[in-house]
Order: C-alpha cells, then structure tokens, then sequence
C-alpha cells in the first residue's frame, strides 16, 4: 500500500516514513503542501497523511486539491491543536481520521491500517454496484450496459469513465479527475482521447431520450437525465 505523507517537520516526518515502511508500507514523504500536492498528481496513492499546520498550503487546502483529484482517497490527519473548528472543517473535507501530535507510532498505524481496511472494503461494494440510468442498467463488475437494442459490453476505460459519472455529484466530473482516475495524469493527448470516450458513451445512451452527456464550459462534462 502506497501512503503519501506530508509533514513540515522535517525531525519526526523521516522517523514517521521509517516506521511505517517497516510495517510493510511504501511512503513518499514531502514537506509543503505543493510538493504534497505535485507528488500526488505524479503517482497512484492508497491514502494520505496530511499534517494540518504547513505554511502556504496546509493540510486543509492540499486535502481539497487531492479530493478534486480523487474524491475517494483516505486522508488522516496530523494536527497539534484540537479545535473544534479544525475538526469541522477537516470533516467537511471527508477526513477519515485525526491524530494529535505528538502521538504514538504504533496508533498512527492501526489507525491508518483502519481507514485502507474500510477504503478497500467500499471500494469492492462498489465494484459490484448496478447502476440504474434512465432505461438502462450498467454493471460495473461486468461492464455491462443494458437496455438499449442490445447489450453493450463496454471497456475497462469506457466502464471506468462511466462510473466516474454515476458515482459523482450531480453527475459532473472535472476533466482533470477524470484523467487523473482513469490514466493517472492530466496530459494533454489524453485529453482527447477522453473526448473521443465521452462521444462512445454518448452513442451507447442514445436509445434513451431523455440522457445527455454535457460539456460544461471551464470544468468537465456532466451526465444528465431529463
């Protein structure tokens, strides 16, 4: 499992990564919350460690930016002051979890280890979700859609785009979580690539009237039925 963790403080930071790579955890430390964040866009993480007092970008903001890249993403949190509008705020940002500093090595894990145990366990329920889209019905398990003139068995990265779009709110997707959920990066000639997979699932939902795929101008696209 593959943890980023950013952490300004550069004397516990290295023996926080050194401890959890010796519970069999791969960990890429950064020290700002724009490295946090450049290092985020730059690999595939299973959770993240976010202290919540960083100058420039803290914990908070980095956790925003990450949640725009992958919604689902565990995020724990490092804070030294208990406040009752911090933890607000970090729950309104989807945190999984909290620790105060200075804390135990050893609660640090069981704690993280936790939160990736439920990750994996909702993303499996997830896997094997049915979802309903006006007339038809999309198995994400077997990549199925069903109830046009005949059932269309989709790609991997058909299916995956697809689910971005039920799984979203409001059915909008931003580009740049779309690249960064089904290829991992936001370049440019995937970019197009990903127009070309929005114009296939417009065609595989054109027996259904009332569904649109929309572009919405300076974000994404959004799924909509009438």
């Amino acid at each position: 499992m593959h943890l980023l963790l950013v952490d300004d403080d550069l004397a516990l930071s290295p023996l926080t990564k050194e401890y959890l790579e010796a519970k069999d955890f791969t960990v890429t430390m950064r020290h700002s919350g724009d490295e946090g964040l450049k290092a985020f866009k730059s690999g595939t993480f299973d959770g993240c460690i976010l202290d919540v007092k960083m100058p420039l970008k803290d914990g908070f903001s980095l956790a925003e930016d990450i949640r725009q890249l992958n919604p689902n993403i565990p995020i724990l949190f490092l804070t030294g002051a208990v406040q009752k509008e911090e933890r607000i705020r970090g729950l309104a940002l989807g945190a999984d979890d909290y620790i105060t500093k200075p804390f135990s090595m050893e609660e640090l894990y069981l704690r993280v280890r936790n939160i990736l145990k439920r990750s994996s366990t909702q993303q499996k329920q997830s896997e094997k979700a049915v979802h309903e889209i006006g007339l038809y019905r999309f198995d994400v398990a077997t990549r199925e859609l069903h109830g046009g003139p005949e059932m269309v068995k989709l790609t991997a990265i058909e299916a995956k785009l697809l689910q971005l779009f039920c799984e979203s709110d409001n059915g909008i997707i931003r580009r740049d979580t779309a690249l960064q959920r089904i290829w991992g990066d936001e370049d440019m000639l995937k970019g197009r690539s990903l127009n070309v997979y929005v114009s296939k699932l417009r065609t595989f939902l054109s027996a259904e009237p009332r569904i649109e795929i929309l572009n919405v101008h300076g974000e994404g696209y959004q799924l909509v039925v009438r």
